[in-house]
């Protein structure tokens, strides 16, 4: 069933379906529809209808003078415009495919006087959907042979830029004996650069389009039909949709996987981790090919012993190990997988890695060995020190290839101090809402969005507010004036200058008092004598008066400094926040690889990146090349700091070692003399980057070369030094 939704608003077009039992009417009103349909169309005589959907109907026709020749007849009930176009779109699109599992289309025209038609393939054994609804689930074998055909069928159409868009099990055919699968109904199907699609429609089959589909026609590629061809295999060895829950109008969320054993189907993990990476959420991490999918699969089987009846059918022609100067105990190993390929195999993505393996499997060929050698040998820099056809006068005893990762790890820790009392003035009462106060961890604090140190600020802890009576001032809201404590008035000293006879309470100053002082200064300053007696005989009389306090305002009382006046206390619980960003790297440390020249020289390809928040995913301490980075951060962890995100990039560089040596007796290249080898001795030749890039020991330097350069080099100094010591006499 096809789907097609309008985002503004959700409207529904049932299939325009393929022929094989899809809806089948009843009554009167399929015997009116039947009426109407001629008997004949172009050269075949329509003998009965197989199926129908909204817009359409199947008829078996047969033709009017090849009585042998069956066929299957659909046409278009539909004459609007849009219809008429789509019908010859498919039509158009499905003959020029030429593949034995793509129905084959045989006649197309669209007569003014009666239906739109196109003549196809008759095939009898019904669809994969019916046959599951039918049967149930498949048996492994056949799952996994009618997985290769129509995969093999959907890579032919991606390679001539074709894409299905609705790779469902009801457009899968199965012929009588049900050992052939056919993919069909290209009805939606489209090219790349094709703008006839429209934007806001989701378009295909429900349960089995790809997270893309949701969000737009125009976003489907080759790698979601790949998607809708690893729903079918789950469906046709589980009988079920692959989540508890299928994606469903207006939202259409992708659940998490179910385990194939949840349905009772009991596989290796290792197929339950291939249908997951064709299931992937993000298209890059699918596999780029069905065939590579199918490839992954056979090894899965292989290692666990499983059978299936089929051989791959076009991965790539094998190539032969040649017998040119391999050692008896030649070994040629391809991709070797490596801890990050197992642990994060689903979220990996998948390009580099086959590109990866494509490389390797070229490299066990001893004459790409040789040629790749070769062409080290004249390139490059001192290359005339380089010994010529290097790569057909080396004895290779094994090839190995596996992937070196670079590692980076981004973490930003988090840090919350022991919540501490804070309080304020409860002023205005405002509103406190009754809550469970919550543990400091549990406090929701904003996201972060890039790794950068944060300062942070104080953040109060829900559920932990309470009023209480201020203290200080026993909840009146005032305290006593510390300057008159609370009689309102204070006394205070007035001096008054007066003589000796005034009356009053008078204190005559000593003579040690402040007067005398002066005078004496005054007599040695020169003063007359008769000023200084005049001063002397003054008095200062100190009067004590009683006046209104002035730190009160003669209140008695002041405002509390603690509770603002209002008597009581909003008391929270607080901690203080902060983030820290760190980073650290590290690599494959392997022996004989310089990993610090290697990133110099090629290029690194991104294969995996994730951000995860609220701590470390699981799967990294998985990875060795991570374990130490991990390690350096779990000890800077504790109670109050734990991990807010953290985010894992990992580059990849695909890396071959060579082993060989110079030892067979004699070497005959043609049109030069023989050379004869006696170095039994084993040398390392280091092939790394998608460029091929080789790094040799000295033995594949020529000695002889070297020591005529060197002579050459002394019989220059020489000549020169004989010209210098001829010419200097004319000069002088």
């Amino acid at each position: 069933m096809r789907l097609q939704v309008g985002k503004r608003p959700h409207t529904c077009s049932l299939k325009p379906i393929t022929y094989h039992g899809i809806i089948e009417t009843h009554g009167s009103a399929r015997e009116q529809c039947v009426a109407n349909i001629p008997q004949t169309i172009g050269n075949y005589r329509l003998e009965h209808e197989l199926g129908r959907g909204a817009t359409s109907q199947v008829w078996m026709g047969r033709h009017i003078f090849l009585h042998e020749r069956a066929v299957a007849v659909k046409l278009l009930l539909s004459h609007d415009e849009e219809s008429v176009l789509r019908f010859t779109r498919e039509a158009e699109l499905t003959s020029q495919l030429r593949h034995q599992h793509i129905i084959q289309i045989y006649d197309h025209a669209t007569p003014t006087n009666s239906f739109p038609y196109t003549v196809m393939e008759l095939v009898s054994g019904g669809s994969v959907r019916q046959r599951v609804e039918k049967d149930g689930k498949l048996p492994l074998r056949e799952a996994i042979t009618i997985f290769r055909q129509i995969g093999s069928a959907l890579d032919y159409a991606h390679s001539r830029n074709i894409i299905h868009r609705d790779v469902s099990p009801g457009n899968i055919l199965l012929d009588a004996s049900g050992s052939r699968a056919l993919l069909t109904d290209f009805g939606i199907a489209r090219l790349p650069d094709q703008r006839h699609t429209s934007t806001d429609m989701i378009m295909g089959t429900p349960g089995f389009f790809s997270p893309e589909h949701a969000r737009s026609a125009t976003l489907v590629t080759s790698l979601s039909d790949l998607y809708g061809l690893g729903v079918i295999l789950y469906f046709m060895l589980s009988g079920q949709l692959p989540w508890e829950t299928p994606p469903q109008h207006p939202d259409y969320r992708f659940d998490a996987i179910l385990p194939l054993g949840y349905h009772g189907v009991e596989l290796p993990l290792e197929v339950e981790k291939i249908i997951r990476t064709m299931l992937a959420i993000d298209p890059q991490k699918r596999y780029p090919t069905a065939s590579a999918a199918m490839e992954a699969l056979d090894g899965a089987f292989a290692r666990s012993g499983i059978v299936t009846d089929e051989q791959p059918l076009t991965l790539g022609e094998a190539t032969a190990v040649r017998a040119i100067n391999t050692a008896p105990s030649f070994q040629a190993i391809g991709l070797v997988e490596s801890e990050v390929e197992q642990a994060l195999a689903a979220d990996l993505l998948r390009e580099p890695f086959e590109r990866s393996h494509a490389r390797a499997e070229e490299l066990r060929d001893p004459l790409v060995l040789a040629r790749v050698l070769d062409q080290w040998s004249t390139s490059g820099r001192r290359r005339e020190f380089r010994k010529q056809h290097l790569g057909r006068i080396v004895n290779l005893r094994e090839v190995r290839s596996r992937n070196v990762y670079f590692y980076q790890l981004e973490v930003l820790l988090e840090t919350r101090t022991e919540p501490k009392d804070v309080e304020e003035p409860d002023a205005n009462a405002p509103d406190l809402p009754v809550q469970k106060e919550q543990n400091r961890w549990q406090v929701v604090l904003p996201p972060p969005s890039a790794f950068e140190d944060d300062p942070g600020r104080a953040e109060i802890i829900p559920g932990s507010e309470r009023v209480i009576a201020c203290p200080r001032c026993e909840g009146s809201g005032y305290e006593l004036c510390p300057e008159c404590k609370g009689s309102r008035r204070v006394l205070v000293s007035r001096p008054v200058a007066t003589s000796d006879g005034g009356d009053g309470v008078a204190l005559r100053r000593q003579q040690e008092g402040p007067g005398h002082v002066a005078a004496s200064r005054q007599r040695a300053a020169g003063q007359p004598a008769h000023l200084n007696d005049a001063a002397a005989s003054e008095t200062t009389q100190v009067k004590q008066v009683l006046v209104p306090c002035t730190v009160c305002a003669g209140m008695g009382r002041l405002k509390c400094d603690r509770c603002h006046g209002e008597g009581r206390l909003v008391q929270r619980r607080a901690f203080e926040w902060s983030r820290r960003a760190l980073k650290a790297s590290s690599y494959d440390d392997l022996p004989h690889l310089d990993e610090n020249q290697v990133r110099q020289e090629v290029e690194l390809t991104k294969v995996y990146e994730e951000r995860h928040m609220g701590g470390l995913k699981r799967e990294w301490s998985a990875v060795p090349g991570l374990k130490g980075l991990i390690a350096n951060v779990q000890k800077q962890l504790g109670t109050d700091t734990c991990v807010a995100m953290a985010a894992v990039t990992i580059m990849m560089v695909p890396y071959t070692e060579v082993r060989l040596d110079l030892g067979h007796d004699e070497v005959v290249i043609e049109g030069e003399t023989e050379e004869r080898r006696t170095d039994d001795r084993v040398h390392l030749v280091q092939i790394y980057g998608f460029e091929n890039l080789v790094r040799v020991g000295s033995f594949a330097y020529d000695g002889s070369q070297k020591l005529l350069f060197f002579w050459s080099f002394l019989a220059t100094i020489a000549m020169l030094l004989l010209l210098v010591a001829l010419l200097l006499p004319i000069f002088l």
